[in-house]
Formats: C-alpha cells, sequence, structure tokens
C-alpha cells in the first residue's frame, strides 16, 4: 500500500495536476556524444515538449542547448549558459508541436551526465 501511494503521489509531482500533464511521459538518455536528438517517426502523431532536464554527474561549467530541427531547418529554441552546477532546466514558454519528421536536439559540452525529455501527445 505505502509503495502504491509513493508511486502516485510521484505521478502526481511529475505529470501536474492538469489534464495535458497526465498525459506526459518521460525518457531518458546518456550524453555521452554531448548531443542528442529526439525525433518523431510516427506519421500520425505528435508531440508537444513539457521541459527538458539535464543532471550531470558533478558540478560542472558550460552551455547547454535546446534546437528544433523540421525539414532540415534548425531553430534555437534555448539556451543556458551555467557555472558550477549538477543540473540544468528548460522549460518552453511556448507549445512546440513536433510531427512526423521533427526533431528535439538537446547538446550540451559537459558529457557526464544525463537528459530527460518531458513530453505529452496532442
Amino acid at each position: 500500500m505505502r509503495t502504491r501511494l509513493l508511486m502516485l503521489v510521484a505521478g502526481i509531482v511529475i505529470g501536474g495536476a492538469g489534464p495535458a500533464g497526465a498525459q506526459g511521459f518521460t525518457h531518458t538518455y546518456g550524453l555521452g556524444s554531448g548531443s542528442v536528438a529526439v525525433s518523431n517517426s510516427q506519421v500520425n502523431s505528435s508531440w508537444v515538449v513539457l521541459s527538458v532536464m539535464l543532471r550531470y554527474a558533478s558540478p560542472c561549467t558550460g552551455t547547454a542547448e535546446v534546437t528544433r530541427v523540421s525539414q532540415g531547418v534548425s531553430v534555437l529554441l534555448g539556451r543556458r549558459v551555467f557555472t558550477n552546477v549538477t543540473a540544468v532546466v528548460w522549460v518552453p514558454e511556448g507549445a512546440y508541436s513536433f510531427g512526423c519528421g521533427d526533431s528535439l536536439v538537446v547538446s550540451s559540452n559537459p558529457t557526464n551526465g544525463v537528459l530527460q525529455v518531458t513530453r505529452r501527445g496532442e
């Protein structure tokens, strides 16, 4: 019972309180190469980015960028310069929709961590 309650509380915190947040899903990727591309390869679906979080194994200094690539065109959505931190979070100000063939590319010059992307389907 206690385990179920903790999972439920964690789901509410991660997913949010509203109906849109309840549909969110999160994936974690390694930053070993310094750049991660999350692509939509499904023809009849699209998704919206809710947040991007970079977590580093130790405090570091650097730059992180979030880019949208659509039909060969790259658009910078966000850039964070940071000093002596273990986590960087980017939350979009608007709803960026990713359809078939679109990619969300996250780059970081420190590579000693992981990337966590939270999205929701449309």
